[in-house]
């Protein structure tokens, strides 16, 4: 083991030391989270358990709340007075709700001092104003799926797959098969998969906002050349024979992976746990997002993921902040081991010695976690219709993306008139 694994082990053991304020009084802490399944909810329950046990004085119950209403349903308990003490939700909108005095400044409870053991990238995604407003927990990351016996079969070595956009073009047309006028394998796509356009234009280095989130900036060159090269996949195989193929996917083993249909796509990593129910024999791959040079950087793929929070109005923010410490550290080496979800605290992922979680852990300086703009609702919208009128009706790119920015600056305009007032 090297000195940098030593040190934050040690870190992670010293973090951890530091249990629960000492208290006369019993406190209670309320949790909540998303897990409700027979899958996720034993290990949440383990995490709680080890903590009640270490920490008389500081119990937490946990309540387990749907994915589609967490958010709403925590919102409405900071308006109304009576949110949970500490909250597991989308890391992508932590500085949405820290914009509007919805979560605790951690910052003030000691937070600061945790950063260096956490991935850069997630711990950004927490801090709004220079203070930190949630501790990442949990976070996923793409990579380009390839399968291995259909390179064999057209000629290409599986040791060498893909590492930039020529590659997938020429990969693609070794891959490609048709059957008359009919496409039975399609090589490869970039709308494919669940890697996106918002994805390709990261990957290409470019974003659809300014560095602050603030204002859109939808139709910038990287973002132009971004669609043009999508539409470019799609006049090779023909917009109509590209909608046909994708509407041809089905579940599981008949996805467009596994079937055969498509041998490159994109994929989010828990993908592994997919293939290995619907297709455990398949010989396959992966390896990062290839990208335009053919280069790996910080923005190469892209996660999502949840980050903790403690809802604005607790009575226990020490005990809260003391739990949430405990589970974005010691709670998450229980999570990756169990779970083989990704953790944003570094030395967790050594609580799972699986290659493959590994590897997909390795991709994580290469992965880009989004964080919502502020005022950008409703802008998601007009770029995917933008999207869908380039690729399913031909539309020009710049023209395309010029309207959607037109209108995505009136919506911010507007809603941030409105917050103003």
């Amino acid at each position: 083991m090297n000195r940098k694994v030593l040190v934050m082990t040690g870190m992670l053991i010293g973090l951890n030391a530091l249990a629960a304020p000492s208290l006369a009084q019993r406190v209670t802490l309320r949790f909540s989270a998303h897990w409700l399944s027979e899958q996720r909810r034993p290990t949440i329950n383990r995490i709680v358990d080890t903590w009640n046990q270490r920490n008389p004085n500081v119990q937490v119950e946990y309540t387990g709340v749907p994915f589609d209403q967490i958010i709403t349903k925590t919102l409405a308990g900071v308006a109304a007075g009576n949110a949970p003490d500490v909250v597991v939700i989308d890391i992508r909108t932590s500085k949405q709700r820290a914009a509007k005095n919805q979560n605790v400044n951690m910052s003030a409870l000691g937070a600061d001092q945790l950063k260096s053991g956490f991935y850069p990238n997630l711990w950004a995604t927490g801090t709004y104003n220079g203070k930190q407003y949630a501790l990442p927990f949990v976070t996923d990351t793409r990579v380009l799926f390839y399968n291995k016996d259909a390179f064999k079969a057209a000629g290409l070595d599986p040791n060498k797959p893909p590492r930039s956009w020529d590659d997938l073009w020429t990969y693609a047309a070794k891959l490609d098969k048709k059957d008359g006028n009919r496409w039975t394998r399609i090589g490869f796509h970039p709308n494919f998969g669940d890697f996106g356009y918002d994805g390709w234009v990261t990957n290409a280095g470019g974003s659809l906002w300014d560095a602050g989130y603030d204002n859109p900036r939808i139709n910038n060159p990287t973002a132009v050349k971004v669609l043009a090269w999508m539409k470019k996949w799609n006049d090779k195989y023909g917009a109509a024979n590209v909608a046909a193929f994708k509407a041809s996917f089905g579940g599981g083993a008949q996805d467009e992976f596994m079937s055969g249909k498509v041998p490159m796509v994109v994929r989010n990593g828990n993908y592994l746990s997919t293939l290995k129910q619907y297709a455990p024999n398949l010989n396959f791959g992966f390896v990062a997002v290839p990208t335009e040079d053919g280069k790996q950087d910080g923005n190469s793929s892209w996660g999502g993921g949840f980050n903790i929070e403690i809802p604005r109005g607790t009575d226990h923010p020490k005990e809260a902040f003391a739990f949430a410490r405990y589970l974005a550290t010691e709670g998450a080496k229980i999570w990756a081991a169990e779970q083989n979800d990704l953790p944003g605290y570094q030395v967790a992922r050594l609580a799972n010695k699986n290659p493959n979680f590994l590897k997909l852990a390795g991709n994580l300086k290469y992965t880009f976690v989004s964080v919502a703009p502020i005022y950008g609702a409703g802008v998601d919208t007009v770029v995917s219709k933008a999207v869908d009128d380039v690729l399913l009706r031909g539309k020009d790119p710049k023209a395309a993306l010029d309207e959607a920015q037109a209108t995505a600056t009136k919506m911010v305009t507007e809603a941030q008139r409105n917050a103003s007032r």
